[in-house]
Order: structure tokens, then C-alpha cells, then sequence
């Protein structure tokens, strides 16, 4: 299988993953690349998990969240000091995550809901914070403004490929 990479805007990066996600082994394969990118982009540093309209099973409930209303949404928000392994693979392997319910930006302070979602690649153009998203339908990855440089992440991303044996595309 195929995986692509493109570099969107002057620094972001867009991981496109397998459409044949009605394969079980492509659907774990897709749950554990977005995983292990999302632990590559914040393992260990401070991040604001937010889930837009959280169901009441959203992942979010799981920490310590506030919920927030604003311009006829709610929002979930977790405040997190240092991203733990164990708390990013919750989040990770979560459905919210999988169908772009679910935003990670850097740090714990100024949070735009408004610039967040919803999420088309063009609104995704404009933001400025570092972020880590999933399209609504699943198939891609938006790792944007990283804090790292694109090399450093194409190599990263090509070690994941490698690791679960999918062939990554440029």
C-alpha cells in the first residue's frame, strides 16, 4: 500500500493514507500512522486537545476538560501540561480523531475555535499555530506550522511507513 506526502503551504506537511479503509489491517494500519505521527509531533509537551459537538463517549471526557460554547458550537477542551505516550495513543486510536472531530494544537493558551473548524484544506491554510488534524473523511493527516523542519518530518513519516511496511510517495 501507498502512502503520499505534500507539503501544504510554507510549512506543513499533508499525510494522505490508504482509501481502503473498509479492510480491517488498512483500518488498524491508518489508526496506528496517525498515532505514531501524533506522538512524533507532541509526545511530551504542552497541547490543547479540543473536540467540536463531543458526543457523550468523546475521548475528551476522559481528562480533565472544560466545555465551551461559542458561535453555536461546543467545545471539549483539554489542557494538557506534558502529553503522556499512554494519553496521545488514547488519542490517537480515538474515532474523534480518526474523523476530524478532533484538533491538537501546541501549547495551552489562545485557542481561535473559529480558525480551527471547520477543517477544508483552504481554512487549514490559515492558520498560524502548530496543529495536527484529520480530515473528515479519514484519508488524510494535516500536520501544520511543525515545530521541526520538513526534512526532519519526511524522515519521520518514512520511518513510520517503513515500520508498518507501506511504500510512501512524494
Amino acid at each position: 500500500m501507498k502512502i503520499n506526502i505534500r507539503k501544504i503551504g510554507n510549512a506543513g506537511v499533508c499525510v494522505e493514507l490508504p482509501m481502503l479503509s473498509a479492510t480491517p489491517l488498512v483500518r488498524l494500519w491508518k489508526e496506528r500512522m496517525v498515532t505514531d505521527l501524533l506522538l512524533t509531533a507532541f509526545s511530551n509537551r504542552p497541547a490543547t486537545i479540543v473536540s467540536v459537538n463531543p458526543a457523550p463517549d468523546a475521548i475528551g471526557y476522559e481528562f480533565s476538560y472544560q466545555l465551551v460554547v461559542s458561535g453555536g458550537n461546543s467545545y471539549l477542551v483539554n489542557m494538557m501540561a506534558g502529553c503522556d505516550y499512554h494519553d496521545l495513543v488514547k488519542i490517537g486510536e480515538s474515532p474523534d480523531m480518526t474523523m476530524g472531530l478532533l484538533t491538537v494544537v501546541a501549547g495551552t493558551d489562545n485557542y481561535q475555535f473559529k480558525t480551527y473548524f471547520p477543517h477544508t484544506e483552504d481554512t487549514l491554510l490559515n492558520v498560524t499555530d502548530e496543529l495536527f488534524v484529520c480530515s473528515p473523511d479519514g484519508y488524510r493527516v494535516y500536520w501544520l506550522n511543525p515545530n521541526r523542519e520538513y526534512s526532519e518530518i519526511l524522515e519521520a513519516i518514512n520511518d513510520i511507513a517503513a515500520f508498518y511496511e507501506l511504500v510512501t510517495a512524494y
